[in-house]
């Protein structure tokens, strides 16, 4: 993670933990435990919650969730604070798209 993404950084319980959002609106989520550094991408505050923070209070054995609050509120003010990707434009289509034929057969063929 790059530092101009860290949002938030301290620790959930005994675990230390590294939130950042980038600007293509991801979480990214990294934290090490006893077993090894884990890393979570996730794409929505919701998912994050449950895939990160409810997995780190558990294993961290915090009992109170003003640090989840804490982590949230600033992940939700991040991003709102990025600036959203311009919409490209669609590629124009006709209404009625006529099927294009081989040059040697411009007509239908004829029928009996």
């Amino acid at each position: 993670m790059e530092a101009g993404e860290l949002i938030w950084q301290g620790k959930v319980g005994t675990i230390p933990l590294r939130v950042g959002v980038p600007y293509s609106g991801r979480i990214i989520a990294e934290w090490d435990t006893p077993q090894g550094s884990r890393q979570k991408v996730t794409s929505s505050t919701e998912e994050f919650e449950r895939s990160v923070l409810l997995q780190l209070l558990l294993s961290g054995g915090e009992k109170d969730a003003t640090a989840t609050r804490a982590i949230l509120e600033a992940v939700t003010k991040a991003q709102d604070e990025r600036p959203r990707p311009a919409p490209s434009q669609p590629e124009r289509r006709r209404k009625n798209p006529k099927a294009r034929q081989h040059r040697r057969s411009r007509r239908p063929p004829r029928r009996r």
